[in-house]
């Protein structure tokens, strides 16, 4: 899998979170920017059209929902793959994200390996 070309938004404002999914990313090639909540996240995309956006879902202000609706709303963005991630996870969380429009979902913590291999099916 070539990961080096791949430049990734990562949407959250847990710092945390953000250090967990960056060195899984960066250990792969993986270019990697940060914003810290949706609004960040939009305005981003004004300067830069990523290969991927993983967003957490709780986030103060425009929150990971909100901001996949703005994305999809977006004719430039629309076709992004968006990746939700979130601790609070239950069945009707996994099945919501994936009805709003997530491309995919993950709970956390989940293993590295297997989410980059997920990842990776996202990004043709």
């Amino acid at each position: 899998m070539g990961f080096e070309n791949w430049q990734v938004l990562i949407v959250e404002d847990e710092q945390d979170s953000v250090q967990v999914v960056s060195q899984i990313l960066l250990h792969y090639g993986v270019t990697v920017h940060v914003a810290r909540n949706g609004f960040e996240c939009l305005d981003t995309l004004q300067k830069l059209i990523p290969t991927l956006i993983i967003t957490d879902l709780a986030m103060p202000g425009l929150d990971g929902w909100q901001t996949l609706m703005e994305i999809r709303a977006n004719a430039k963005t629309a076709h992004i793959p968006v990746v939700a991630i979130t601790a609070y996870h239950s069945a009707n969380v996994a099945q919501n994200a994936i009805e709003a429009g997530f491309d995919a979902y993950f709970p956390k913590p989940f293993e590295p390996t297997t989410f980059m291999e997920s990842l990776a099916r996202l990004v043709v």
